[in-house]
């Protein structure tokens, strides 16, 4: 069965030119279009003066025609180009053609300042990468272009209101048409003059035109910092998180654990640690990668048996046929194994076979130097609690976060119950979980938005360097610059429609003046996104955060 070609299209997008070189055909139209409209305004002759303004109007409009035509096809029927042709078109019929002719001309002036201010902002933008790591750059450039990446989630709420000001502006446009001469001394005349005016000042585009580029503006300045994020949605979901999760592995210790010291007075070297590396050879726990790089003898797997991996206690299993146990001193204490009291507790794990004392063995792992000053930014960022997910028995976990000064902790957790303990505090309508961690996650978790803390960009919102992990509450900052710009930028908007249409409404105003404010008010906000790098006009965190903002 053929398929149904699909229909010519009236007006195809041109050919990209290079360096975004202007259309000179377009200009030369808008030339003329000037040239007609300024001539018609000093001719007297009212048969001429028409025909100077139509020529004027087709001149400057004629391809807006054309994507009527399309709009009206896809049944698009309250597109921007349907409304500005048909506002120019009723005034041509009700005697207000110079006002017409001036607001196309002046609308399709107005679409190449807004393209010429929008490069000129990308490039700003952009610019910003300059003074980033490399390779965070090249990423960045390559997540931020297309078109996807740098779409609010605002931005649907934002057409959603801008949608329902248009519906709303219709209506009130034709009932003050009809209204306004029978409740006053008012020709139909004026009334649909000033009906028009309210109609064209309820376009939507406008509301949302500088959003994009304001979240390129925020993606750009975090990525500069050391911070790349996926998406503007990433940004905005960081933007809103009051719940930082922490995952201790990676996060607050850095690099891989190490064995520091091992003692038995039972076997020699190399058969214990030959033993030891026999009980963790399938865990998945941190402290088991301590122990098989000293191990110098072959492992025989066929004599393990019965494995079982309690996270953050430690191993239980079977190697030919005898129970073993490698442990924590609490765990084994618990199950009634006696330990000699020479024995140290802290980073310890114990080595039994059938219930009888074997050895020992302390594991350290390096204190990630950038941990604390990353902690005491998320706090000084306003996170209202700080949480810790350990794989250390409760008694660790619980002296680690109290040294940290965590709000609350979760010990004894595998990958598995960080993922439902994530979850179940992300049930709450209050909390906004950002979980940051390093490794050991192969997925995307619960949490409103997942950090991180090595580069990698695999199934995270956010990428930081370990390196540079001490820059994120500073990205926080940005991301809530970013958002506060972007909601500026719409009530500025739509305080200036609200304005036109009260001029409107009492006749202090005209057809081409609420055109040239509506551009007015898109150049404003597209100028407006670079300040996301710099204080906001209007923020409620800003007598707390002086200091750093500083640049």
């Amino acid at each position: 069965m053929s398929q149904r070609p699909e229909r010519a299209r009236f007006a195809e997008k041109p050919a990209n030119k290079a360096d975004g070189a202007p259309d000179m055909i377009l200009l030369g139209r808008l030339v003329l279009a000037a040239a007609l409209l300024i001539a018609a305004l000093f001719i007297h002759s009212t048969v001429v003066k028409i025909i100077l303004l139509v020529l004027s109007a087709i001149a400057s409009g004629y391809d807006l025609g054309l994507k009527a035509f399309d709009n009206i096809l896809d049944g698009e029927y309250f597109a921007t180009p349907i409304i500005v042709l048909f506002v120019a078109f009723v005034s041509f019929l009700i005697g207000f053609g110079a006002e017409g002719a001036a607001m196309l001309l002046l609308y399709q002036i107005g679409l190449l300042l807004i393209a010429f201010v929008q490069k000129r902002t990308r490039a700003a933008a952009l610019e910003l990468l300059k003074g980033a790591d490399e390779e965070i750059s090249e990423r960045a450039r390559e997540l931020y272009k297309e078109d996807a990446a740098l779409r609010l989630e605002m931005a649907p709420a934002a057409e959603k209101s801008a949608n329902f000001v248009l519906k709303i502006g219709m209506i009130v446009a034709l009932l003050y048409i009809f209204l306004l001469p029978l409740l006053g001394d008012y020709s139909y005349r004026i009334s649909i003059h000033r009906g028009l005016m309210i109609a064209l000042t309820a376009i939507p585009a406008s509301v949302v035109a500088a959003m994009p580029f304001t979240a390129l503006v925020g993606l750009c300045f975090g990525a500069r910092n050391g911070v790349l994020f996926r998406n503007a949605r990433a940004m905005e979901h960081t933007a809103d998180a009051n719940v930082a999760v922490f995952d201790k592995a990676g996060v607050f210790s850095s690099g891989e654990p190490e064995l520091e010291s091992f003692r038995s007075d039972v076997l020699d070297e190399r058969t214990f640690l030959s033993f030891a590396a026999h009980a963790v050879y399938y865990s998945e726990q941190a402290f088991a990668k301590a122990i098989p790089p000293l191990n110098e003898q072959d492992y025989r797997l066929e004599v393990i048996s019965d494995f079982v991996d309690v996270p953050g206690c430690g191993v239980e299993l079977k190697i030919g046929g005898s129970p073993v146990v490698l442990a924590t001193k609490a765990y084994l204490t618990a199950r009634g194994i006696q330990l000699p009291e020479t024995e140290e507790d802290g980073d310890k794990y114990y080595l039994t076979v059938a219930g009888r004392y074997i050895g020992s063995l302390s594991i350290t792992t390096q204190a990630n130097e950038n941990a604390a000053e990353l902690l005491d930014g998320i706090r000084e960022a306003g996170f209202r609690e700080t949480i810790l997910l350990t794989e250390d028995g409760e008694g660790e976990s619980r002296r680690l976060a109290e040294e940290l000064g965590m709000d609350e902790v979760y010990g004894e957790c595998d990958t598995e119950r960080k993922l439902r303990h994530i979850e179940e505090l992300n049930q709450s309508d209050r909390n906004h979980v950002m979980f940051l961690y390093v490794n050991g996650v192969e997925t995307h978790t619960a949490a409103d938005v997942d950090v991180r803390l090595n580069g990698k960009a695999k199934y995270a919102d956010v990428a930081v360097p370990a390196e540079k992990s001490a820059a994120l509450p500073f990205a926080i900052q940005i991301c809530r610059r970013m958002c506060q710009v972007a909601k500026e930028n719409a009530i500025f908007v739509f305080g200036v429609k609200g304005l036109l249409i009260f001029l409107s409404m009492i006749g202090i105003c005209s057809i081409w003046f609420v055109m040239f404010m509506d551009i007015v008010a898109v150049l404003a906000t597209l100028l407006n996104a670079i300040r996301v790098t710099k204080d906001p006009l209007i923020d409620l965190r800003r007598a707390n955060e002086q200091d750093d903002f500083q640049q």
